[in-house]
């Protein structure tokens, strides 16, 4: 798993820090000769990092880091990590759940919108970007994101439709 996505020191870190920082969604696909991950997402249940955050979105998780890998995308595999990811949340006791997009990635922005995610109302906000290099060394940056918001709902009683044919397990 935590080669996934060529990312191995942030999944390992995320693992590791399960369950007090939060919990990470992976998606894994079999085919006819292995099982792969097909998408994953970390769901931080802490305070986020950002002041904008603590103070507008106060006890709201974060969904962050949703990745699919490409040739999974646009099979449902983002929706099911937020399926699960938004499940979690609710289970939880939480009524909302938040997300940051970079405002150049117009077709994440549309996936969240048709979620119901919808964009707060304090703009656009410098999230903090943590990044490893080749030796594991972390590097601490910014970019600009949306935040997306939705209201967390009761779950529906008829079922959640169609998912793709993959397993979600909590890394």
């Amino acid at each position: 798993m935590t080669e996934a996505f060529k990312q191995p020191h942030y999944f390992q870190e995320r693992i590791a820090r399960q369950p007090h920082l939060g919990v990470l969604f992976v998606a894994e696909h079999t085919d006819d000769t292995a099982t792969r991950v097909a998408g994953a997402a970390f769901l931080r249940m802490l305070p986020a990092e950002e002041w904008e955050l603590r103070e507008h979105l106060r006890n709201v998780p974060i969904l962050s880091h949703l990745q699919v890998a490409p040739q999974r995308r646009r099979q449902g595999v983002a929706s099911a990590i937020m399926d699960a990811a938004e499940d979690y949340a609710r289970a939880k006791g939480r009524a909302r759940i938040a997300l940051g997009v970079t405002l150049t990635n117009a077709a994440a922005r549309r996936l969240y919108a048709n979620r119901q995610y919808v964009e707060w109302d304090f703009g656009p906000v410098n999230a903090m970007v943590v990044e490893w290099d080749e030796a594991g060394r972390k590097h601490f940056g910014v970019e600009r994101c949306q935040i997306m918001v939705k209201a967390l709902p009761a779950p529906a009683t008829a079922g959640f439709g169609k998912r793709p044919q993959m397993r979600l397990v909590l890394a």
